[in-house]
């Protein structure tokens, strides 16, 4: 079989072939390599505030990256202005070689310290301006932090080193037993003032008592300015009963403190347990079961003549119209700075009550009573409610 032209078939559909290819050839675009993008500073850490002169030499931290990858960085500028001033004061390369400050090198991670004649000559707030670069001569936008610069020397914290008391206590004795601390501080022992010795009875938030040992060569101290403190505490001032944690800090005079250390103490009593009392309730006389919001707040004094650490619990029990007791009694009181609570740890314990529609009008008693670890119970406070529409 031949075409028209006397060309053979098989090679006219070759050649008409061909011709599709090259036409649909020359439709398709001519691969582009994209460009480079360029580096970015991920974060800037300062310390702040810092001193003229500081206790160790002020660290500023820089982090980059680079889509091309962190071996593509050439490093990163660091410059230092005065708030609010356009005035450069000093300007360096920050550092990326696991030298002088800088961890590992190579990883993004750059590094340099403040140049000590600036911290000692300047003073007040100052802007951190960072920019990296590439190898291939790209740049970030630049990323700025502040860092505060005050007068002086940094106060260096002080250290307790070790410290001893009484593994058990008998509190309702006129026997004051001996505490004693040891301490020491890098500015020297003479800006130590004393060490704070708090103490808290079991599953209670709040120390009940707060005292300090003295290096004076008084009070069964010694000698003065040894960094040994030492104090005897009377334990008629322990309020509580169990197995008590005492913190321990030791304090200088630019008011720094220590960590803290931890013991523990065994405070028993052996005179008569007195029940609490609770006065002063604050309650509403009538409430609406329609009113918007309808929450209403309780509250009561308590005291116990042996500890307010003593206490177990504060509840009241309600009395439906009825004269049946409420399926949720005892309803307990709190005294945290909680859920209406105004302020923990001050003996008042509250709770907000909420009435709603289906809750039956009438009136309701209430009593109010507190308990303590002993299972005395205090006097009772009744008043009686009334739920309205």
């Amino acid at each position: 079989m031949k075409s028209k032209a006397g060309v053979p078939a098989f090679y006219y559909l070759l050649l008409c072939w061909c011709a599709c290819l090259l036409l649909t050839s020359c439709n398709d675009k001519i691969p582009t390599q994209s460009a480079p993008q360029n580096p970015q500073i991920v974060l800037i850490q300062a310390p702040s505030p810092a001193y003229q002169f500081p206790a160790t030499p002020i660290g500023i931290h820089v982090r980059a990256d680079d889509p091309q990858g962190v071996s593509t960085l050439a490093g990163v500028d660091l410059a230092v202005r005065r708030i609010n001033t356009a005035t450069v004061l000093t300007k360096f390369a920050m550092r990326d070689d696991g030298l002088n400050g800088d961890i590992l090198a190579g990883d993004g991670q750059y590094f340099w310290p403040i140049d000590t004649a600036l911290v000692h000559n300047q003073t007040g707030d100052f802007v951190l301006e960072a920019m990296a670069k590439d190898r291939s001569g790209l740049t970030s936008e630049t990323a700025r932090d502040t860092i505060k610069i005050l007068a002086g020397r940094e106060n260096l914290s002080p250290k307790l080193l070790a410290f001893s008391m009484p593994a058990a206590i008998t509190a309702d004795s006129t026997y004051a037993p001996a505490f004693r601390a040891t301490a020491t501080d890098a500015d020297g022992l003479a800006s130590l003032r004393f060490v704070r010795v708090e103490f808290y009875p079991p599953a209670f938030p709040q120390p009940t008592l707060i005292d300090s040992l003295f290096d004076d060569g008084k009070n069964n101290d010694g000698a003065a300015k040894d960094g040994v403190f030492a104090r005897a505490i009377p334990t008629s001032k322990l309020c509580g009963e169990g197995a008590f944690s005492v913190v321990l800090r030791a304090v200088d005079a630019a008011n720094g403190e220590s960590p803290a250390l931890l013991g523990a103490v065994n405070v028993r009593r052996r005179g008569l347990n007195l029940p609490p009392t609770v006065s002063n309730l604050n309650a509403p006389a009538t409430i609406s079961r329609n009113r918007v919001p309808n929450t209403y707040l309780l509250s009561i004094q308590v005291s116990d003549p042996n500890c307010i650490a003593d206490l177990k619990r504060v509840f009241f029990n309600t009395f439906l119209p009825n004269g049946n007791a409420s399926s949720g009694n005892p309803f307990a009181m709190r005294d945290d700075g909680k859920e209406g609570d105004a302020v923990a740890g001050d003996g008042r314990y509250s709770l907000t009550i909420q009435i709603t529609p289906q809750n039956a009008a009438g009136s309701y008693r209430f009593e109010f009573q507190a308990e303590d670890k002993k299972g005395a119970l205090s006097n009772k406070i009744t008043q009686n409610i009334i739920v309205t529409d």
